[in-house]
């Protein structure tokens, strides 16, 4: 099956703030105003920054949703020419499957729920190579007014 690439890694890698080995998502394959979609086999390094004994947590699995969020909202104010400063403020009702971590790609579907000047709440997850969810959860972006 081949997927179409909007955006891929040097583009995403210049669009947010977590640059190189941190940048964590390969490409964007879609991208609309309120969703994202990317796909990812940066998980399958050895050298990968986030494991430890050379394993990846299920817990980082929440730092690959939020990250696809960060990319969304940098895709957003590259439409708009207004970026915004967000920090992930909480992350709610997460849920985690099992993560076989040899799966050749990891994929993530974030929607923008609400928006408005001060935060937006996305809902994410995280799925493997055959769409079994992996990690979802709901994640609060607060921009801080400047």
């Amino acid at each position: 099956m081949t997927q179409t690439v909007l955006y891929g890694f040097d583009e995403i890698d210049a669009l947010i703030p977590h640059s190189g080995d941190m940048c964590l998502w390969d490409s964007v394959l879609a991208f609309d105003e309120e969703n994202i979609q990317c796909r990812t086999a940066r998980h399958l390094d050895e050298h990968h920054p986030l494991k430890e004994d050379g394993v990846l947590s299920k817990i980082h699995l929440i730092e690959f949703g939020a990250q696809s969020i960060a990319i969304h909202g940098g895709l957003q104010a590259k439409q708009q020419d207004a970026p915004k400063l967000g920090y992930l403020a909480s992350v709610k009702n997460v849920e985690f499957g099992e993560f076989d971590q040899t799966t050749p790609f990891l994929f993530v579907q974030a929607t923008q729920l609400m928006a408005d000047d001060q935060s937006k709440l996305y809902q994410f997850e995280v799925t493997d190579q055959q769409q079994r969810p992996l990690c979802s959860g709901r994640a609060l972006v607060i921009h801080p007014q400047e």
